[in-house]
């Protein structure tokens, strides 16, 4: 049985619908140490985790948001216990999933301790993937509605201000292990009429906030780096081209 190290946060609250995604972040701070101390901490203040997401100026006492996740991975591979899986973790913050804007009423948050993007993206340790996907099986097994389609990232569900855990995590690793998925190309025949709008129906139809515009506007486009981030890391330019359209075809019949 995996042994999880409990280390309660006093951010959460009650769920007000059923649990049916997780959600995977990285910590984007300097260390487990503050990162655990920033998820736990009831009264945050911006002098207490100083870093480039703040300017230097920023008066000290200034109140940051409260937060958490249920579970925090370092890079040893240990597990923390921050908020049980029952409460509602507060690790989505402004996001949206098929059409629901309250993600954090309906899914588990793991935050998997790394740098990111702040400092340097470093890889991910294979002992701590190792845990990752021991969590993932111990969620499953305790929620049986969840499965590996129902795995996202933080960068999925808030595609305009969120690019964690990266496109160095291994989501294929994960799906190789089952508790992910990862497409694979089709042989289709793409239609060239009107490929954006092609584009939107298919990112809709995934899980994504985007709305059938017609034109490559904002969150299309940043729905379309977050999608490549994940499973066309190699390119992310967000643009409209016919790997990418390959790829979220074969998502898209993964996925329903």
């Amino acid at each position: 049985m995996t042994r999880y190290l409990q280390k309660p946060s006093p951010n959460f609250d009650a769920r007000t619908r059923p649990i049916d995604l997780v959600v995977l972040h990285y910590t984007g701070m300097q260390d487990a140490e503050i990162a655990l101390a920033r998820l736990t901490d009831p009264s945050p203040v911006a002098g207490h985790y100083p870093g480039p997401w703040q300017s230097d100026d920023v008066d000290a006492s200034a109140p940051l948001s409260r937060v958490s996740a249920h579970y925090v991975v370092d890079e040893a591979g240990q597990i923390y216990s921050l908020v049980p899986e029952e409460h509602r973790a507060w690790h989505a913050g402004a996001s949206s999933w098929e059409g629901d804007g309250d993600v954090n009423a309906r899914s588990i948050g793991i935050e998997i301790v790394n740098g990111g993007h702040d400092f340097g993206l470093p890889d991910f340790a294979d002992a701590q993937i190792d845990s990752v996907i021991q969590l993932l099986k111990d969620i499953f097994g305790r929620w049986p509605e969840l499965s590996p389609k129902r795995v996202v990232a933080h960068s999925d569900i808030a595609p305009e201000r969120k690019a964690d855990p990266g496109e160095k995590f291994p989501w294929k690793k994960l799906a190789d292990a089952g508790v992910s998925i990862w497409p694979e190309h089709v042989a289709v025949q793409l239609d060239n009429d009107d490929p954006v709008s092609a584009v939107q129906q298919q990112l809709s139809f995934i899980g994504y906030g985007v709305k059938q515009t017609g034109y490559m506007d904002e969150i299309t486009k940043a729905s379309l780096i977050a999608f490549q981030r994940r499973f066309r890391p190699s390119d992310m330019s967000g643009g409209v081209d016919d790997e990418t359209r390959y790829l979220l075809i074969a998502l898209g019949r993964m996925v329903k």
